[in-house]
């Protein structure tokens, strides 16, 4: 009779597992208005990404200013966290953080214009430094001397790379996280201060001249997945999210915006958010909601920007999404590669007016 009773019990479980399967939605257009064929790849699939690089299967690291040359400096135990300060930033392990010079990694830095801003480090004039660490570094920052460091154990540091680099100036552990969104923001630095983006929903501000903290500002207060994953200001203000909260400071007065956060950007005075129920909504910097489009069931990934369109990419169904940022009408593209529709749900990275679809990659630039 038990086993009678367990057969029905599996039967029905079962059951309701098929029936679970079957009930999940997709994106469906209701038009399409073209097709755009990825046949740029770059050979290797990306394997991992954060907010600010992706390496591909063969090792090959691709960062905000395109892929990084083969360099036998860049070893296979290292990952890529930031490119910040005129410096590319990796973690060795759990035991060091190494920062490589732009230049040394990648001369084409002399002949895009934008060398003179990055070496404009001139406290740090080191073509490699390596700091030794007792944490994982998960993310950095680096501004003239000064590098801000954020631990998987959610702890912070502050490192001057001008003196003792063995001992931190600053350091302070937040509150044990289980588990977080791997887009996973960096400390801010602004005029005397850097803003840490806690693991666990927070925004710890600590001056760079005490090298204490001056102020704590709680984003969220959810137990999983409430790690910062965008931040970005100035002086003036300041914009930070977590999956389930944005927040706008602004002369000292804070406005939010609450919803399923997938991906936040910050791009010509505006706020762009997508959501994990498929809307993409443009917001001022009180976090009004300007502009609205919607996409049942779509999973939209990514947000490249050009020629005054906003480019996402809908991965379920390799849909190309393109938002004209005049009046939020939009164009849906199915997007393929030369032998294809292209394989759903991988991973992408994207910058600028670039986005970067598993093995391959498309210019924004001239699609409308």
């Amino acid at each position: 009779m038990y086993a009678h009773f367990f057969s029905i019990w599996l039967i029905v479980v079962i059951t309701l597992f098929l029936a679970g399967c079957n009930a999940k939605k997709y994106y469906t257009p209701g038009k399409i208005d073209g097709q755009i064929v990825l046949h740029q790849s770059f050979g290797s699939p990306i394997e991992s990404s954060n907010r600010y690089g992706a390496t591909l299967k063969n090792g090959t690291i691709l960062t905000q200013s395109g892929f990084l040359p083969p360099n036998k400096t860049i070893t296979k135990d290292v990952r890529f966290l930031n490119e910040s300060g005129g410096y590319y930033i990796f973690a060795k392990g759990c035991e060091s953080v190494q920062l490589i010079k732009t230049s040394v990694l990648d001369e084409r830095v002399f002949e895009n214009g934008v060398c003179t801003i990055k070496e404009q480090n001139t406290a740090c004039t080191d073509e490699e430094i390596e700091i030794p660490t007792n944490f994982c570094a998960i993310t950095a920052s680096l501004k003239n001397n000064l590098l801000a460091l954020i631990g998987r154990d959610n702890s912070m540091y502050i490192f001057d790379l001008s003196k003792n680099r063995l001992e931190p100036k600053f350091s302070q552990k937040g509150s044990s996280v289980i588990a977080v969104n791997e887009l996973i923001a960096a400390p801010l630095f602004l005029e005397s201060i850097v803003v840490f983006p806690t693991l666990d929903g927070r925004l710890l501000v600590v001056s760079t001249k005490k090298f204490e903290t001056e102020r704590n500002i709680i984003v969220s207060t959810d137990k999983f997945f409430n790690n910062i994953i965008y931040l970005e200001g100035d002086d003036l203000r300041i914009f930070a999210a977590t999956p389930k909260k944005l927040i706008s400071i602004l002369s000292g007065q804070e406005f939010s915006y609450n919803t399923q956060i997938k991906d936040v950007l910050f791009h010509k005075g505006y706020l762009y958010v997508l959501t994990l129920d498929g809307k993409i909504a443009q917001l001022d910097q009180t976090l009004r909601e300007i502009n609205t489009q919607k996409f049942a069931y779509a999973s939209l990934e990514g947000m490249a920007f050009a020629d005054n369109m906003l480019f996402t990419l809908e991965k379920n169904g390799g849909f190309f999404i393109a938002v004209d940022l005049a009046n939020f009408n939009y164009k849906v593209y199915q997007a393929q590669d030369t032998f294809g529709k292209i394989p759903p749900n991988k991973n992408i990275f994207y910058s600028k007016n670039m986005l970067y679809y598993d093995a391959y990659y498309f210019d924004c630039t001239g699609l409308k």
